[in-house]
């Protein structure tokens, strides 16, 4: 397959992926949010899976703009 075709692919696994954490993560916001309404401390748990999936979306969107730029200077 050429590198094209290959970086095409790959982009489109990550934005699948950065949907998908996205999703999980805004479960987790809605969690925080809820919590801050009510006055009442976070769960421990939801503020360490907001923040981790809030570190593997940027990780991935910055290796997404790394690979739009090299698609870029193939065409």
């Amino acid at each position: 397959m050429s590198l094209k075709k290959e970086l095409a692919k790959e982009m489109q696994i990550l934005e699948a992926e950065i949907k998908e954490l996205e999703i999980k993560r805004s479960r987790s916001q809605a969690s925080l949010i809820e919590a801050l309404i009510s006055k009442r401390d976070p769960d421990e748990t939801e503020m360490q899976f907001f923040r981790t999936y809030t570190a593997e979306i940027e990780v991935k969107r910055e290796r997404l703009a790394n690979m739009t730029k090299q698609l870029e200077s193939i065409l």
